[in-house]
């Protein structure tokens, strides 16, 4: 047996971890607002330099962001985040795309079950605002993305499982900007706009009817769509 040395971890790490978890387990909602350095401070028992290092280190990592004037506030994490290398090395072809459609519907799917069994009033609120900014905004469009993907971290922040929203994030930051390109073809036809703010509709109210059951069925017929779309386009492009 290979045994390290036990390393003293820093007050600003614990800090760090705290504020994390609270992210991860929907006890600060995505677009929220921080407390403030002091009032953290105080709220922890620790120096504010100790609050100050964990929030850069947020910010680092695209947990937050700093809205000058404002405050620091919950976010997604950007694309090409360093911390998630993955993001720069994958050659991504219709194929793993494909491959990355299949890992989606275990993930989303087992998610949607949880969140239609734990979602709180905050959570449900959320996506329906969510939900609100897909059906205004453009089609194809950066303000559509963001909302799409905010709809869905919004379900995996409802499950109120931290291992389940660490992998969410990971994953979307993988996925969704590697994509972003594929969207427009997707909305050249009206009908699917329609099919796709359909399927999100059922989705967002199987998880208020807390119909878990109901929540995976649709959210497998969601993803299952996309994945048919993708395959025909590079029928079409092979053609």
């Amino acid at each position: 047996m290979v045994l390290a040395p036990i390393k003293k971890q820093r007050i600003s790490d614990l800090v760090f971890d705290q504020l994390r978890d609270s992210i991860y387990l929907g006890e600060v909602k995505l677009g929220e607002k921080l407390q403030s350095e002091r009032v953290l401070a105080e709220v922890m028992q620790v120096s504010r330099s100790s609050v100050r290092k964990a929030i850069s280190r947020l910010l680092e990592l695209g947990y937050v962001e700093n809205r000058p004037g404002q405050g620091v506030f919950v976010k997604l994490p950007a694309a090409r985040n360093p911390d998630y290398g993955s993001v720069h090395v994958m050659n991504l072809t219709m194929s793993s795309l494909d491959e990355l459609m299949e890992v989606r519907i275990g993930l989303e799917c087992q998610g949607v079950g949880l969140a239609a069994e734990r979602a709180n009033e905050h959570d449900i609120a959320f996506l329906e605002l969510a939900y609100e900014a897909m059906s205004r905004a453009k089609p194809g469009s950066q303000k559509a993305r963001e909302a799409d993907m905010t709809f869905h971290m919004g379900i995996a922040y409802a499950t109120h499982n931290s291992v389940h929203v660490d992998l969410t994030r990971r994953f979307y930051d993988y996925m969704f900007h590697s994509i972003n390109k594929l969207q427009p073809m997707l909305y050249e036809k009206n009908k699917n706009l329609t099919i796709i703010d359909r399927q999100h509709f059922k989705i967002l109210d199987a998880i208020k009817c807390r119909e878990a059951q109901s929540a995976r069925r649709y959210m497998e017929q969601h993803i299952t769509f996309l994945r048919v779309f993708l395959k025909e386009k590079a029928e079409q492009g092979s053609g």
